[in-house]
Formats: C-alpha cells, structure tokens, sequence
C-alpha cells in the first residue's frame, strides 16, 4: 500500500521536463548541447534547436523562457546548443567562420541518424545574438529547416547582399524600446555580453528583407491585443505564391532587450509569453498548431 503511494504520488510530481548536458566532437573540438524532452524514447519527433544571446545564458534560456513547454506541448523535442563566445553571425565583426554552422550540421545529423527526430520538422529560433545567427542559417542553411524565428534581433547590414535565395519561413519578435538591438536600426550597443558590436538595419527593414525573400504578401494579417498594459501588435504575411513562404512580426510596445514574458502565475489578460506566438508560427506551418493569443488572453481584438 505504501509503495502504491509513493509511485503514484512520483507519478504525479515527477519533472515533466528532463535537462541534460552531452557533447559532440567536431572539428576535434567538443561542443556542449543542453537537450530538454519528456520522452526521448519516440521516434520521429520535431525538433526544434534554440541559440541563446551574447552571453551563452544556455540554461537561463531553458529554465525561464517558456520556450521548451511551449514546444513541447507540440511534442517537440528541445535542444538549446551552446557557443561560450557568442554565435558567428552575419556582422564581419563575427568573423565569418563556419564553426557554428559545422557544428548545427554535425547535429542535426546526429539526431536524425538515431531516427528521433523528422528531419521534415526542424525549427530554429534563435535571442539576440543567436536570433542573428538563425538568420544566417535561414540564409545558408535553409534546406535543414522547415521555419525560423528570432527575438530581439536586427538584420546586420552586411546580410543585404543575402537577400535573393530559397523561402524560409520567418517569425520575427521585437521589443519597440530595445537599446541593444535599436529599433530604427544604427550600431549595436557594446557592453558585456554584446562585444562584437556592428551595424544592423532597422527592424522594420528586417521585416522587409524576408518580406521580399519569401514572395510573401504585402497586406498583413493583424491582431492586436493589450496585455498589462503593453500593446502588442502582430502581423502576419501569408506566402503571395506557391513557392513562397510566411513571414510573421510581432511587436511589444514599452519592452526592451529581454525576454518578452510576463505574468506566468496570471490567466488571461496578464499573461504574455512571446514563446507561445512562436510556437503557434511554427506549427501552424504543419497545420498543428492552435490560437496563441486566445490560449494566453481568452479573447482577442483584430
């Protein structure tokens, strides 16, 4: 009887959500990968690979965002990847070295060759930093993804020369009182954990870019909601041909540079996670995905 207890009581208590550090060699250098999954036993799961910001925050990232319960309420398995220095991004002050991206190749072969991961449901989404390094994917690896998205980040300049390729689609996050990623776009703000600086375009330029990139519509889809006293705006542009792709920007008016939730304890009106809208983009692409903001608000103004 008291062993019935104890297992149901585990049952009910146990972690829903399991973080594990492993590494892999590439290069003959071991890279660090934080893997988040309830069940990593299933096969041919979708995957969806989160870069942190300048600061390599891995586990902050995973802990406090919402973004690995927000994708795994699809079934997705989560891994955020780790790069101690920063991301090699799109600004020349990066470098330019493919370290970064041989290192999301030889994970992504990884995973699919142990068949747990559809290699036809692979996301990238990427903060700051990391959301300027999905760009760079979404520009040099588009063929691994299904759908991108970044927070908090500009287009570098030196990424215009980019702007013919392949459709990928784009969900686009930004804070309109950012002072580390400028909305009207300029140099980016040097400090700790933001050394590399360089120049980006203005966020309602980056939205142009994949506008353009993607053949997507130019009238956007809008909704519109208040939650705690910020306004947030987001506008969807459906692919405008068949070989074309979906672009999404949600912006949060009065927020700056980090992560857009608040109110996680709240229900309704109070409640905000930019995880969800994400998550709901994604998704939406395979047709699984459900209402964003009638999950977090209860009702929604268009």
């Amino acid at each position: 009887m008291v062993i019935a207890i104890f297992v149901i009581l585990w049952l009910v208590w146990r972690p829903r959500n399991v973080l594990l550090w492993r590494s892999i060699n590439v290069d003959g250098m071991e890279r660090r990968y934080l893997v988040c999954s309830s069940n990593e036993g299933a096969r041919r799961k979708p995957l969806l690979l989160c870069f942190h910001g300048g600061r390599a925050q891995v586990e902050l990232l995973a802990r406090r965002s919402g973004i690995a319960e927000a994708a795994q309420h699809h079934g997705c398995v989560v891994i955020f990847p780790e790069a101690r220095d920063g991301w090699v991004d799109l600004r020349p002050e990066r470098g330019g070295n493919s370290r970064d991206l041989d290192f999301v190749d030889a994970l992504l072969d990884s995973v699919i060759a142990n068949n747990q991961i559809d290699p036809a449901r692979i996301f990238a989404f990427g903060i700051s930093n990391g959301g300027q390094f999905v760009f760079r994917l979404a520009c040099e690896r588009p063929q691994r993804f299904a759908g991108f998205a970044t927070a908090l980040s500009n287009l570098p300049i030196a990424a215009l020369s980019l702007q013919s390729g392949p459709p990928a689609p784009m969900a686009l996050v930004f804070g309109r009182r950012d002072q580390i990623m400028p909305w009207q776009g300029g140099t980016l703000r040097r400090g700790p954990g933001f050394r590399a600086g360089g120049e980006v375009i203005s966020a309602r330029a980056t939205v142009g870019f994949w506008i353009d990139r993607n053949h997507a519509q130019r009238q956007p889809q809008l909704r519109r909601f208040v939650s705690a006293g910020r306004s947030i705006r987001i506008e969807d542009y459906p692919a405008g041909m068949a070989d074309g792709a979906p672009v999404r920007c949600v912006v949060i008016a009065n927020w700056g540079h980090r992560w857009p939730r608040w109110g996680a304890a709240s229900v309704g009106p109070n409640r905000f996670n930019a995880a969800d809208l994400i998550a709901e983009f994604f998704f939406g692409l395979h047709g699984t995905s459900v209402n964003a903001t009638t999950l977090m608000m209860g009702s929604v103004n268009a």
